[in-house]
């Protein structure tokens, strides 16, 4: 057995440090969005009251050797959140490598302590896990009760409100509710604080979540104010109020302002730490640490994993071909009027990251067709194919009129494609279908081409290709140019 407890704490600092050097552009992604004005602004606040919550339950650990069972449970867990934190690397999804970051951190720290780590440290890590970037689902019914309270509230002192999705209209002005006026950053930070005035005043378990949900509660009240006061402010004033200009900085003060009435609650209605401190003085003494440690077979099973983790997250993405480029076919049914150029004088698409982006123009009887191509010859974090920031159209200059798929008959590589309807002006139309190409993978399916991605990787062949038809017509008849555009596509994947 491994008695000594410097050596068994340095051990799991060491692992610590390897799992973070390894995920340090995770952790980048994570200091990012706490350094934003978005919903984890938070963050770097919420971090040092994580610290400090650890620092105080640093006693509080009880340590004793694993049972084989024990272990092998957080073996099992570190592996899968390995295999996890691998798949969310090649597939470059960031939400999901920030949770498989967390995942490893605690499965590790499980490895070298067992179900005393978790008792010890549960509420710093909830806290940390509160602040982690990773709530964005919550954005979406939050968001949409926002809209609906921006609708209604004005609609009570006599302001009509229309709403088309998640813009809302007055006489004065239209007010958007993006994902960023959802209110999650309100309701990150009061779920923060609820623990935290858990922890701090001695509640139980029951009486913490009482007091979770009403500063749940009073967070989304908050925003739903922020938002009425903004469209009712910004009506009257025709958009040139400040709070309007700055909404965020006038949201923030609002919450703080609806902060004071939770701060009295949790003094007067949420406070049993004098009754706590009666009797902590016996629990301390019931929880001195008597460490024995893990053996040494389990900790030679941990590094091991750990080394292997390592050398297949840096080595699986080492390997592709720098050559890769898609192999444009030769279409006998069209002329191509233009090969191969950097750039089109009319057509601005964006694949950041891409390590080659071409455009090929064809013609058959007067219709023309445009063809963008942008090749990666690997995909890394924001360096990708499938990315927030990338667009096929300018949307200064574009409007988007429709998003669909386009179905394609008798072909053996894609059923349907995904197009995109946009218009610049009354009598100038454009459709635009687009698809992706990974390893041989003919897809339209965002979800199916992450998939292919991870399958390219493991092969060592991560080449990966967007491709885009574009067609101008004049608007008046979209299922001529819709069946021209499928004909082009059949053709292209079928030459």
């Amino acid at each position: 057995m491994v008695g000594n407890n410097k050596i068994l704490n340095s051990a799991a600092l060491i692992s610590l440090l390897v799992i973070c050097v390894v995920n340090s552009s995770v952790l980048v992604t994570i200091f990012d969005e706490w350094n934003s004005d978005g919903p984890y602004s938070h963050g770097f606040l919420g971090i040092i009251v994580v610290c400090y919550v650890f620092y105080l339950q640093r006693k509080k650990l009880h340590i004793k050797s694993l049972s084989i069972t024990e272990y092998l449970f957080g073996f099992c867990c570190l592996a899968i959140s390995f295999c996890v934190a691998l798949i969310a690397q090649l597939s470059s999804i960031q939400q999901l490598q920030q949770l498989a970051l967390f995942s490893s951190l605690l499965s590790l720290m499980f490895c070298f302590y067992g179900w005393g780590f978790i008792k010890a440290y549960f509420t710093p890590l909830l806290l940390l896990f509160l602040i982690m970037p990773v709530w964005s689902l919550m954005q979406l019914p939050l968001r949409e009760l926002s809209t609906a309270a921006g609708q209604w509230g004005p609609e009570l002192i006599g302001i009509v409100v229309g709403r088309d999705q998640y813009r809302l209209s007055t006489a004065g002005g239209m007010f958007d509710v993006e994902p960023a006026c959802s209110g999650l950053g309100f309701f990150l930070v009061a779920a923060l604080l609820a623990f935290c005035v858990g922890y701090f005043n001695k509640l139980s378990t029951k009486r913490t979540l009482t007091f979770l949900a009403i500063c749940l509660a009073i967070s989304i009240v908050a925003n739903w104010l922020r938002i009425i006061i903004i469209i009712v402010v910004g009506t009257f004033t025709e958009m040139q109020h400040f709070i309007v200009q700055d909404h965020l900085t006038f949201g923030w003060i609002v919450f703080a302002v609806c902060l004071i009435p939770l701060i009295y609650i949790a003094r007067v209605y949420f406070d049993d730490s004098q009754k706590a401190n009666n009797t902590q003085e016996s629990i301390d003494s019931e929880q001195v640490s008597t460490t024995t440690g893990v053996s040494k077979t389990q900790s030679i099973a941990t590094f091991a994993l750990l080394a292997l983790f390592v050398t297949a997250f840096y080595w699986i993405p080492s390997r592709f071909n720098e050559n890769y480029a898609f192999t444009v076919p030769s279409l006998s049914n069209y002329e191509m009027a233009g090969e191969s150029k950097g750039y089109s004088p009319n057509w601005k698409p964006y694949s950041q990251g891409a390590s080659k982006e071409r455009f090929f123009y064809y013609v058959k009887e007067d219709v023309g067709f445009q063809v963008y191509l942008a090749d990666y010859v690997k995909q890394e974090q924001a360096s990708e194919m499938i990315f927030v920031e990338n667009y096929l159209y300018d949307d200064q200059f574009w409007h988007d009129v429709e998003d669909k798929k386009l179905p394609l008959l008798d072909n053996q590589y894609l059923q349907q494609v995904n197009l995109a309807i946009v218009q610049r002006s009354q009598a100038r139309y454009r459709m635009i279908a687009s698809w992706y190409v990974i390893n041989g993978v003919f897809t339209s399916d965002k979800k199916r081409a992450k998939l292919a991605e991870v399958q390219a990787a493991l092969v060592g062949e991560p080449g990966a290709t967007l491709i885009a038809v574009a067609l101008d017509y004049d608007g008046q008849n979209s299922a001529l140019a819709e069946k021209k555009l499928s004909e082009f596509i059949h053709s292209y994947l079928n030459p």
